[in-house]
């Protein structure tokens, strides 16, 4: 399967998509001529509100704790 994969090269250090059979490690540098090695991509996303493991962020914990104190300043006002 040809995907299109990210190489840096080993020598000059510029980093080129390559589109290439899935398994190849190593590609040559179009700048150079030198061997590029295929660099690990992992994705970067993360969902509004939770950090990447799930848990809630610290803006989470304080909108909790700012709407506690909000009920309890309501009790003591009426």
């Amino acid at each position: 399967m040809r995907v299109i994969n990210d190489y840096t090269c080993t020598s000059c250090k510029v980093t080129e998509e390559h589109f290439v059979e899935n398994e190849t490690q190593t590609v040559t540098c179009r700048q150079c001529g030198e061997p590029a090695t295929k660099k690990r991509n992992v994705p970067n996303f993360s969902l509004p509100g939770n950090d990447p493991a799930g848990f809630p962020t610290a803006a989470d914990k304080w909108v909790k704790k700012r709407e506690q104190k909000i009920r309890e300043e309501k009790k003591h006002d009426h």
